[in-house]
């Protein structure tokens, strides 16, 4: 099973060997700097994976003069409207969130390898949720708190169960189904996910979801749209992203600093905040990645 030519990608590569230094770490440093560590992680690589959408959907229109100021005007309306609309029907875009969250993360981990013209997209959205559903089960106090904090609803222990249990089977059923399309990286993923599930159950809900959403899946969104936009992987074409991707995480960084400056004493109000930025952002990114993956 290891010897999958798979294991020898940089994005195995970083996956797995930033995950076993990240619970080496997590036992060696106080919730502090870890504190530290996680923001930093998520409010650079994690923000900044998505601060090129709109060269990327310009490039996938093929329009680019045309169609650019529209776009900017487009996407900075859907991330207001995703930001306003989760303040205010927090239950309703909460469960959105996970669900579209859910099948942009198992859209990204099923490609980092291989295309495919099937669609897979039963077994992306599956993956997705399960990977949601062990982060819960394994912090249920954190999570429940979170959501509580947000919705003011109590989920139980019972619940969170669950929705493991019906993800778990509908992650296995898919699995099946699509076992001819998938049988090349199948090994891969199946260590991943195990390695996965041993951080989860090892690290607390921040830094587990931190180590995933920096190492698992923003990096290597870096990589891939980074080689979609310039057509290579260079030191120069990373720094040319990065430095395109600059003014937007400026705006979305003065944005948040903001947000939380002015409700630095509500903490309820500055957690609901928090996942409405995420989620404001993340919306649009998801229909831009599906968008440049399906051509």
């Amino acid at each position: 099973m290891l010897k999958s030519h798979f294991f020898n990608t940089f994005n195995s590569k970083l996956i797995i060997i930033s995950s076993i230094i990240c619970l080496i770490l997590s036992h060696l440093f106080n919730e502090t700097v870890q504190s530290i560590a996680i923001m930093v992680g998520i409010l650079t690589f994690g923000v900044i994976h998505g601060a090129n959408d709109i060269i990327l959907l310009s490039k996938n229109l093929e329009q680019p003069a045309l169609n650019s100021k529209y776009l900017i005007l487009l996407y900075s309306l859907l991330v207001l409207l995703s930001a306003i609309f989760f303040f205010y029907f927090p239950v309703i875009a909460l469960t959105f969130f996970v669900l579209y969250s859910s099948y942009h993360f198992g859209e990204q981990q099923w490609t980092l390898y291989e295309k495919k013209k099937t669609n897979l997209s039963l077994l992306h959205f599956s993956y997705g949720l399960f990977i949601f559903s062990m982060l819960f089960i394994f912090n249920e106090q954190d999570v429940s708190k979170i959501i509580y904090d947000i919705t003011a609803i109590l989920i139980t222990e019972n619940q969170f169960l669950l929705f493991f249990i019906i993800s778990f089977s509908g992650l296995c059923l898919s699995l099946i189904f699509f076992y001819k399309e998938i049988i090349r990286q199948l090994s891969t993923q199946l260590v991943l996910i195990v390695l996965l599930s041993l951080l989860f159950y090892s690290s607390g809900l921040m830094l587990s979801f931190a180590v995933y959403f920096v190492f698992w899946h923003s990096i290597p969104s870096i990589v891939e749209q980074t080689n979609y936009i310039f057509g290579q992987n260079s030191y120069t074409s990373f720094i040319q992203y990065f430095k395109k991707a600059f003014i937007y995480w400026i705006v979305s960084m003065v944005g948040l600093v903001v947000f939380f400056y002015f409700l630095k004493d509500d903490q309820v109000l500055l957690t609901s905040v928090f996942f409405s930025f995420l989620a404001a952002i993340t919306l649009p990114h998801t229909l831009v990645i599906f968008r440049i993956k399906i051509k």
